[in-house]
């Protein structure tokens, strides 16, 4: 019975003596095949800080919390927008207001074009007709005149034939009478002749102005380019003055997480003030700090399996994207100082970049540690 037992404490002492070599050897053949650390790190390349451009403001709004899942385009905060509103509506009035001008010197413009050649022309014809009708009234007192100057010949003889008893008074009194209606008739048509010279004056001056209105026409061309001048910038003003009311809104600029929250609603912010730190789960990666002593072999592209410890029961891999090329040690706030010949051998660490190829990226978050095994590339 003695014996029995003797011999099953002698095999359980070679069955453990066997486990415990057989898992020497297997650790020592992973640590031959892999390099392990838990010198790990959640890292990304892409932590974008979003703040509101060229305004400043009373933070009214705030839409998402830190771990928060965010869509590009998104909208994120808000800020008091009731100035730049009203600043937008301003610069509408007064572009509308410019617009009706430039409407109404266009209309006028348009129609003194269309009105002085045809007013001009119409007075030209009138000129032309009293220029008719002076040579027609010219005419007609020379005919008078001539008329006249044949009754005074024979008013003339008239007396002196009445003188010598050959007619009658009665003659005498008919000549002397054409005389009289001769010289009313000379005296109306020169009457007229003067009325239709100061006609002519007249309608001289009506041109003259109609001419001075195509003046008239270039003031309103010029006024109308300084209005268009005048449009063009509350045009810019008013894109500006948008362009600034749309900055009251602060949207994602990718798809990401909510990483960090700078601001509570009711805080004063400045133009570019951080609201958000938002990273980007595409740019995730696991950065490794790994002993100088178990570089052998970790090249870039060989595979990795990565245990992080927020999540136990989560499997991620990856491939060695970078090692590189200076230790942990070089990029020290304070590096060792080694000029008085102190010095302790100490195993220097060198970062190697891990691009994540397969896990839940959602759950990965700026930070995080865990544990790696590279496979060596022998």
């Amino acid at each position: 019975m003695i014996k029995d037992k003797k011999r099953i404490g002698f095999f359980i002492l070679v069955a453990l003596a066997l486990f415990f070599l057989s898992w020497l050897i297997y650790f020592l053949w992973h640590r031959y095949h892999y390099a392990v650390t838990d010198a790990v790190f959640v890292q990304a390349d892409n932590l974008i800080y979003v703040s509101f451009p060229k305004v400043n403001g009373k933070l009214i709004k705030l839409y998402k919390n830190e771990g928060d899942l965010v869509k590009k385009g998104e909208i994120l905060a808000e800020i008091e927008s009731t100035d730049y509103a009203l600043k937008v509506a301003q610069l509408e009035k007064a572009l509308k207001e410019v617009e009706n001008q430039q409407s109404a010197l266009g209309f006028n413009i348009a129609k003194l074009e269309k009105e002085i050649p045809l007013k001009v022309d119409q007075l030209t014809k009138q000129k032309d007709r009293l220029k008719e009708e002076e040579r027609a009234k010219f005419y007609d007192i020379e005919k008078l005149k001539a008329r006249l100057n044949q009754v005074r010949r024979d008013k003339v003889r008239y007396e002196k034939l009445y003188k010598d008893g050959l007619i009658s008074a009665h003659e005498l009194e008919e000549i002397q009478t054409q005389e009289k209606e001769l010289e009313n008739q000379i005296s109306s048509v020169s009457a007229q002749l003067l009325a239709i010279k100061k006609q002519q004056e007249e309608i001289d001056k009506n041109i003259a102005l109609t001419l001075n209105e195509k003046n008239t026409v270039l003031a309103y061309k010029s006024f109308l380019l300084s209005l268009e001048a005048k449009k063009k910038n509350l045009e810019k003003q008013k894109e500006e003055a948008e362009v600034y009311h749309t900055y009251t809104k602060l949207y994602s600029p990718v798809d990401g997480v909510i990483a960090k929250k700078f601001h509570s609603e009711g805080d004063v912010l400045n133009p570019g003030e951080p609201v958000y730190a938002i990273v980007d789960p595409n740019s995730f990666y696991v950065l490794v700090l790994l002993e100088e002593t178990k570089l052998k072999g970790v090249k870039k592209g060989c595979p990795a399996k990565i245990k992080l410890d927020a999540y136990p029961d989560k499997d991620f891999e990856g491939i060695v994207d970078e090692v590189l090329p200076a230790s942990a040690a070089t990029f020290a706030l304070v590096p060792r100082d080694i000029s008085a010949g102190e010095f302790t051998k100490l195993a220097q660490r060198i970062y190697v970049k891990i691009k994540i190829t397969k896990g839940d990226r959602s759950l990965l978050r700026v930070g995080l540690g865990g544990e790696v095994e590279i496979k060596r590339s022998l």
